[in-house]
């Protein structure tokens, strides 16, 4: 081992195996233990809302761990402390130190996530945290896909501790365990979710406020725990480039592949952590409401049986799928943009005749003619309902593609990961390959029979691995050429040909500092797709940026005539030619004929090229060890063959220009990944970024010139999925960061400021409507009567508009006082009427004045009355306002009143439904299809 060994005395392997199974049986009896503070939970568990799904011994099961966990994540943060601390204290090197004492934690960590997979097993019914099928866009089963992504997760955490204590990485098992940081928490959130928040220890899942505390702190542990190592394992990567070269290639391997695993886990997991938020966000209920909250008002009508218990939830009808119901007889039609199967509905006046005539076409005028808008209502047949009619995009609009760019988001997430799985089983393969006579004359390239012998083996493995699911479906494949075929065989084989030549490093003097073969690939790549799409705007700075770095490291013009150097471009100028040329021709039946085809051209492949070298010291040399050499070309075929897959399926199901170019940067993030940004490397990675970003830039503005022209739906797919997801991937990431930083800093400020102000950050990004909008606050108070079981319902509003001029900040600070003493008064408890009050400032706009909104909501005219007549508030503005105090203030005061009753709508947590009543009455509190609970949402 080449990982430096502290005078700490280490245990032995048999020792060490001992250490894990002792901890097995301890977290196993631990999970048995933990059944009496279980007990004292289960004791208070009143409505368990996964009861009638897990049942009782999985409920049972399911708390046994959560408080066994907790356990766990003491032991762990507290060894991890201590490891941290003793390097700190003694100047160890965190990277290659490891002693016993990581040897007894990382035996603890493999022994608790064996007893978790286990566990996980037997109370599978609990994994969805209280998601509905809603909560994550694409899933209809979170329990499931969790459930699943959990045990993943267990195995994989517990197979890479084993490999610690086997290759003796002391910093991933150590910074490892700083991942439990933020657990606490989260086990605290589902403890409370479990026993329900009736219990006395519970109930702060109830308030806002102390649910957006929680989770406040959650994300700020997340961020420490689980960022701070993986912002760790980037530094060592851009500036430990010496301290990783003394891993052997295994050590190395397990490195890069568990901080890269549980990096995009953790980065996958926050869409989880922030659906979990959201649904204990809405779930939290005023506190009076908790009372009796299946108690309806006065007045209110009884909730009534659900009508189908078992009714599916709302989604997204294309168009064809309506066409296809119509055909089969069934009785679907649209009504304002909505799908109804009507097929069992037969108490329509008209008769059933009548509503067959629109089947599978849109019944909206129909229907607003024999229904006058005033009159009806569509909520009476909500039981209908399928979802919304998905008509084809006019315009690119964010967070409105949802199946593109979940269809673009399957595709990534096999693709990126088999392309850089290839790259780096192919690289691993070259370099561990005998040395002599297999390397050129500058002593760094293995000569082609390598890669043919790897084209020979991978022909083997296309025959069997499943292509056709990543080639797209037989309709989208095309029927292209024969030939076709044939040439894309003949450049996969010889790709598998040059790659060795270009990935051979340039002559021996510029080994250091020189492009690696990665990188030359990954800017040959996109040079070439610039020069076949001559509409794209040149990148000017990214070029230059790229010279640059290379001029600093020292490659001159004048060392193209170097054989060193020009040789391995032209290796790679012909990888870049067999590429484009492969994917430019690829559709699904050639590419799953030419797979076939690889099995005659790579062995012929290696027939010639043995034909035209009669001395066989090459092939021997390459066998002198035949285990290895096997080994090795097996692990380069199956990785290589792989990622030709995913780039052919690419090709296919997007375009080879999409293809081309994700390889490019894949290669280009691999690249700087292993060498690191020093040595001016980092100009190239600013240069990959910039020309990224305008790549982005120019694809959004096609976009934006396609809906111009009215011809967004004629775009393939993938260029709304691959807008949609950089969008909504860039949003998340930024918002979780605000979050994390300026939403925590907002506190600390208002702390320092006079207690009559503060600062607010905006939690979320909102929408920009344009230069000319001004951009304000908003405000809203509700006195606790009105939140009440008997809540109150709004009858009369006040609207108050406020004009200053932005200069004058005396009246406006004026009009701010005058308000809090206003809302002073509202706190009154026995104030009479008032449901709610809303006050938006604008403090500037483009017109020079700020202004001033307050909406004021009451149960009458007459409330309302009498608290103007009485409030010592007003009566301030009003002589403030008369009095000359405020030099620039303007308003408009106007009173409203509605002119029929109003509707009240609510909308079903599980199918998605509005839930209605009759006018002047509040919604019901269940669902009137499925008989699910409504969000139960304020009358105002």
């Amino acid at each position: 081992m080449t990982s430096y060994v502290t005078s700490s005395r280490l245990y032995s392997e048999g020792a060490v195996v001992g250490h894990c199974l002792v901890w097995v049986v301890f977290w196993s009896l631990c999970h048995f233990a933990m059944a009496v503070p279980a007990g004292a939970l289960e004791r208070m568990m009143v409505n368990d809302p996964q009861a009638k799904h897990g049942g009782q011994r999985q409920r049972s099961v399911y708390v046994r761990r959560l408080c066994r966990s907790q356990l766990f994540c003491l032991l762990s943060l507290v060894g991890a402390a201590g490891l941290i601390s003793a390097h700190c204290c003694l100047s160890q090197d965190l990277l290659l130190d490891f002693t016993s004492h990581h040897q007894v934690l990382f035996s603890m960590a493999f022994g608790h996530w064996i007893v978790s997979f286990f566990e996980d097993l037997n109370c599978s019914g609990f994994m969805g945290g209280g998601l509905d099928s809603k909560a994550l866009p694409g899933i209809r089963d979170p329990s499931t896909i969790l459930f699943q992504g959990f045990l993943l997760h267990h195995l994989a955490a517990g197979v890479s501790y084993a490999a610690l204590l086997r290759y003796r990485l002391g910093c991933v098992g150590t910074l490892g365990l700083l991942f439990e940081l933020p657990v606490p928490l989260l086990a605290r959130r589902e403890l409370s979710r479990v026993v329900g928040r009736q219990a006395a220890w519970s109930r702060w899942m109830s308030e806002r406020t102390s649910v957006s505390e929680h989770w406040r702190y959650t994300y700020i542990l997340f961020l420490v725990g689980r960022g701070g190592p993986m912002a760790a394992y980037v530094y060592s990567v851009l500036w430990f480039q010496d301290d990783l070269a003394k891993l052997q290639l295994p050590e190395l391997l397990l490195y890069h592949s568990t901080c890269i695993f549980f990096g995009v886990w953790n980065y996958t997991f926050l869409s989880v952590l922030d659906a979990w938020c959201r649904a204990d966000v809405a779930a939290a209920l005023p506190e009076l409401f908790e009372e009796d909250p299946e108690q309806p008002g006065p007045g209110a009508e009884t909730p009534q049986t659900p009508q189908e218990p078992e009714a599916a939830a709302l989604y997204e009808v294309d168009a064809e799928v309506l066409a296809s119901k119509a055909d089969s007889g069934l009785l679907w039609l649209v009504i304002e943009g909505v799908v109804y199967d009507l097929s069992l509905w037969h108490e329509h006046p008209g008769g059933v005749e009548v509503l067959r005539q629109l089947a599978g076409k849109d019944a909206t005028g129909e229907f607003q003619q024999a229904c006058p808008a005033l009159h009806s209502s569509l909520a009476s047949v909500s039981r209908y309902q399928v979802g919304a009619l998905r008509l084809p995009p006019r315009e690119y609009r964010i967070f409105e593609h949802p199946l593109e760019e979940e269809a673009m988001r399957r595709l990534l997430t096999f693709a990126l990961p088999s392309l850089s799985l290839g790259a780096v089983g192919f690289q691993a393969f070259l370099q561990h390959v005998p040395d002599a006579p297999l390397r050129d004359a500058a002593g760094r390239s293995p000569g082609p029979l390598c890669g043919l012998l790897a084209a020979v083996a991978a022909a083997a493995f296309g025959l069997v691995l499943p292509v056709r699911r990543l080639l797209g479906t037989a309709s989208a494949c095309g029927t292209g050429s024969g030939w076709h075929a044939h040439i894309i065989a003949v450049c996969i084989v010889g790709l598998y040909g040059a790659i060795p030549g270009a990935s051979s490093t340039m002559t021996a003097a510029m080994v250091d500092a020189a492009p690696e073969g990665l990188e030359r690939l990954s800017v040959a790549l996109l040079a070439v797709e610039l020069i076949l799409s001559p509409a794209t705007t040149p990148p000017v700075l990214p070029a230059l940026l790229c010279l640059l770095s290379w001029h600093d490291r020292g490659l001159q013009p004048s060392h193209f005539l170097q054989e060193g150097v020009y040789v391995p471009w032209g290796w790679c100028m012909a990888c870049v030619g067999f590429l484009v040329v492969a994917t430019r021709l690829a559709d699904g039946h050639a590419v799953k004929r030419a797979l076939a085809l690889l099995v005659l051209y790579a062995p012929a492949a290696v027939g010639v090229y043995m034909a035209m070298q009669p001395d066989a010291s090459e092939l021997r040399q390459i066998f002198a060890s035949p285990l290895r050499a096997v080994g090795l070309i097996i692990i380069a075929s199956v990785t290589s063959m792989i990622a030709i897959c995913a780039l052919l399926g690419m090709a296919v199901r997007c375009s080879p220009r999409f293809a081309t170019r994700s390889l490019a940067f894949t290669f280009g993030l691999l690249s700087l990944v292993c060498c690191g940004l020093s040595r001016w490397r980092w100009l190239l990675a600013v240069a990959l970024v910039l020309h990224f970003l305008e790549l982005a830039r120019q694809h959004r503005t096609a976009l934006d010139q396609a809906a111009l022209a009215g011809r967004v739906a004629e775009l393939p797919w993938h260029f709304l999925g691959a807008q949609a997801l950089w969008d909504t991937s860039r949003v998340s990431f930024l918002s979780y960061i605000w979050r994390a930083t300026v939403c925590n800093l907002q506190n600390v400020i208002t702390s320092i400021l006079p207690e009559e102000l503060r600062v607010y950050a905006c939690e979320a990004p909102v929408p920009y409507y344009g230069e000319k909008v001004a951009m304000g606050l908003a405000a809203q108070y509700i006195p606790p009567k009105a939140r009440g079981k008997d809540r109150r319902r709004p009858n009369f509003f006040v609207c108050n508009v406020g004009q200053i001029v932005e200069s004058c900040m005396t009246d406006l600070q004026h009009t701010m006082n005058t308000l809090v003493d206003v809302w002073g008064e509202f706190h009154d408890p026995t104030l009479p009427g008032l449901c709610a009050n809303v006050v938006m400032v604008f403090p500037s706009s483009d017109q020079g004045w700020a202004k001033e909104i307050n909406l004021s909501v009451w149960e009458s005219g007459k409330d309302a009355f009498d608290w103007y007549v009485k409030s010592k508030g007003h009566k301030k503005a009003l002589m403030e306002h008369t009095s000359g105090i405020l030099r620039t203030f303007g308003n408009l005061l106007a009173s409203l009143e509605p002119v029929e009753p109003i509707k009240y709508q609510d909308r079903c947590r599980r199918c998605g439904r509005t839930v209605e009543a009759s006018a002047g009455q509040p919604a019901h509190p269940a669902c009137l299809v499925c008989g699910a609970s409504t969000f139960r949402y304020n009358l105002f």
